[in-house]
């Protein structure tokens, strides 16, 4: 078995692997890592782990952390979607788990691995290593069989006369590659971000870097001339469309809810593409209330739970972490 990382990683058996994997993602294409490489401000690693001439593992890991004095105890590897596996033994995934603690210790203080897929059989492997399970949900809709029309049967009765009231108000929606446009969806996201959620957000150039890298679709909501709403919605052709981040203006008009059409955007360029789903991109743990879970479902789709793997590398950092962010989003 041997380890790589980084540049020493072979990209035509990256791809190889992507290609055939069952839990490809758009985060861990190779056109993701280097999109992160070229950004400032944002890091990956990337490590592969090759047997008989083959990849049979893969992640990108990005590397992240808040500002100020935030940032002593919030540095961390996430690893979205999970891991790229493929034919892969217990032993072999053993030993690529430990390769990448190894290689990240002393850089990142955990590292979590957030399951768009069912990983659970591999959790002797997980488990072996030290990673820690948490339970945690999200919804996929699927849309192979569906149409516009049948698509709108799937939603709550509330949520289908809010999307048809929006239309009729003469709000809109469409893809978007205009600088200025998107600029405008973000600052309706990053003041929700603010107000609201109160969770970090990254910066516009982020987003921007990963429409130039063909990462993601950008849809804006108009109405009346005016930029009322987006989404952000990483995309893999032909597999998958990503809810990522999405917004509206708030009580914007009592018949147009722009973060409706946000989400319906994506579903509906899904449809006209191909694309057999869309991921929600988390709802919450189970048995925590949480607003967003119950905004989703009225969607329609499934409610799974793939789980996070998590592993800490730093506890004593990482108790730290915990108490003093929670004392900071207090204040």
């Amino acid at each position: 078995m041997i380890f790589l990382k980084n540049d020493k990683i072979d990209l035509q058996k990256w791809y190889a692997l992507f290609n055939i994997s069952e839990f490809a993602t758009p985060f861990q294409m190779p056109e993701f890592y280097q999109f992160c490489q070229d950004s400032t401000g944002y890091n990956a690693q990337a490590f592969a782990m090759e047997n008989e001439g083959i990849y049979k593992a893969l992640v990108v890991v990005t590397i992240q952390k808040e500002e100020g004095i935030k940032s002593y105890f919030s540095k961390r590897g996430i690893v979205f979607g999970g891991p790229l596996l493929e034919n892969i033994t217990t032993e072999e995934l053993i030993f690529f788990l430990n390769e990448v603690s190894s290689h990240l210790n002393r850089k990142v203080i955990y590292i979590e691995m957030r399951n768009f897929f069912d990983y659970s059989a591999f959790t002797d492997a997980f488990k072996s290593t030290g990673w820690l399970y948490e339970p945690y949900l999200n919804f996929r809709l699927s849309l192979e069989t569906l149409s516009k029309e049948s698509l709108m049967g799937l939603f709550t009765s509330g949520r289908r006369r809010e999307i048809k009231q929006s239309m009729a108000e003469g709000a809109t929606y469409g893809r978007s590659n205009d600088a200025t446009e998107i600029s405008q969806v973000y600052e309706i996201l990053k003041k929700l971000y603010d107000q609201r959620v109160k969770l970090p957000l990254p910066a516009l150039e982020y987003f921007i870097g990963l429409l130039n890298h063909r990462l993601i679709q950008v849809f804006v909501v108009k109405h009346a001339g005016r930029i009322i709403g987006g989404s952000f919605c990483p995309v893999l052709a032909g597999k998958a469309i990503y809810t990522y981040y999405y917004c509206g203006i708030r009580d914007y008009h009592k018949k147009i809810f722009p973060t409706h059409l946000a989400v319906y955007a994506a579903m509906d360029y899904a449809i006209e593409n191909q694309i057999p789903f869309i991921d929600f991109m988390g709802a919450g743990k189970a048995g925590i209330e949480y607003g967003v879970r119950e905004y989703k479902a009225q969607f329609g789709g499934e409610m799974v739970e793939f789980g996070r793997w998590k592993k800490i590398l730093n506890p004593t950092l990482y108790n730290l972490g915990v108490w003093g962010l929670g004392i900071l989003k207090r204040i």
